[in-house]
């Protein structure tokens, strides 16, 4: 993902830009019902929610939220409909074959 060190490693070579492009180019729709943040959460070691590891490391909290969404937050939430936060690196999960925890999303 074009995020913290890899990110800042392609803006120096002046090649974010470009690897942007390449990953919105590579997109698949067909991969959108199987990424990661549809069905798991990431949480930090405080007890922070976060839609995937990518938005955690961004400090994006869960959803919606402007503020940070903590474990005991969830009693009250409906995670089943909850909206996933996006962003331009969600075009890596989604480019050719999908990327996720378990590997490729489609062969």
């Amino acid at each position: 993902m074009p995020i913290k060190r890899f990110g800042s490693t392609l803006i120096s070579r002046g090649q974010f830009d470009g690897y942007l492009a390449l990953l919105k180019g590579a997109h698949r729709s067909d991969n959108l019902d199987a990424v990661m943040c549809r069905d798991l959460i990431s949480v930090d070691w405080q007890g922070h929610v976060h839609d995937c590891d990518f938005n955690q490391m961004l400090g994006l909290p869960l959803g919606d939220s402007d503020k940070p969404v903590h474990l005991r937050d969830l009693l009250t939430v409906d995670l089943e409909r909850r909206n996933i936060r996006v962003a331009d690196h969600c075009y890596g999960c989604t480019a050719g074959q999908g990327s996720s925890c378990g590997g490729a999303l489609s062969g």
